[in-house]
């Protein structure tokens, strides 16, 4: 067990461990003391395998996590900030450009690739029993921006539980019928009657730049429930970075953007 995780423990069951519970424990920001204060969380774990480091490659000389963190300080709404990392590298970056003040680091045990996200989330929020929600952020989406930001808290209403990111689309989707021999069918409409455009709404397709959830959801193992809203996310802004063609297109994307 490692000492943070024991620190943990200390704090968490203070009966337990009498007289060393004078041990300093992780204070409480002033923003967590309501059931309405939002933890923003990065998971930045250091095993990236289609891009070696991913979350510090930089864009335009500034890496992935840095503008992900450049963006919520900016918002300055959230209760705290935190980097969860399995990483010395990663989290010598953070702090090398930020004060404890402004975003903390929260040092995981590594996690397999295969580790989804919400358990990396789960291990978090029982280490830090002030996190009442959670928004996790992904700093794979490098067009985070503010006004996201505000939307994202706006909806986070008394009587929803989750908000996520969205993007629309109009695409004509098919897929391919194994009980028909491998033929094409198609999947969200009648080709008797191909929509338009402007005859229907679209679909609604996770653009995977952030989900915010209160803490019994997540302490179930979802992101999502029945009682969800959804921020729509600009499809030029929707980019996540998952191979190194992703990134050289960011790259492109944000040089035009500054020439503008």
């Amino acid at each position: 067990m490692s000492l943070q995780h024991l620190v943990a423990l200390i704090c968490l069951f203070p009966s337990v461990f009498g007289s060393i519970r004078e041990l300093e424990c992780p204070s409480i920001a002033p923003g967590h003391q309501n059931s309405s204060s939002v933890t923003a969380l990065i998971l930045a774990r250091g095993g990236s395998k289609g891009i070696p480091l991913k979350n510090l490659v930089p864009i335009n000389g500034e890496p992935l996590l840095i503008r992900s963190l450049r963006v919520l300080l900016e918002f300055d709404r959230f209760a705290s900030i935190w980097v969860s990392t399995d990483d010395d590298r990663i989290a010598s970056s953070v702090e090398n450009r930020f004060s404890s003040d402004q975003v903390r680091i929260h040092l995981r045990p590594p996690v397999l690739d295969t580790t989804p996200s919400i358990e990396s989330t789960q291990e978090f929020i029982r280490m830090h029993p002030e996190a009442t929600n959670v928004a996790l952020i992904q700093c794979t989406s490098p067009f985070l921006k503010v006004r996201y930001l505000e939307e994202l808290l706006e909806k986070f209403e008394p009587s929803t539980d989750c908000v996520f990111s969205v993007t629309r689309s109009y695409k004509l989707r098919w897929r391919r019928d194994v009980s028909r021999r491998g033929a094409v069918v198609p999947v969200n409409f009648n080709p008797e009657r191909r929509p338009r455009r402007q005859d229907w709404d679209g679909e609604l397709l996770e653009a995977g730049m952030f989900y915010l959830a209160r803490r019994k959801l997540l302490l179930k193992g979802r992101f999502q429930n029945d009682r969800c809203q959804v921020v729509e996310i600009e499809p030029g802004d929707a980019l996540e970075i998952d191979t190194v063609e992703d990134l050289e297109l960011a790259g492109v994307m944000v040089d035009l953007r500054n020439k503008r």
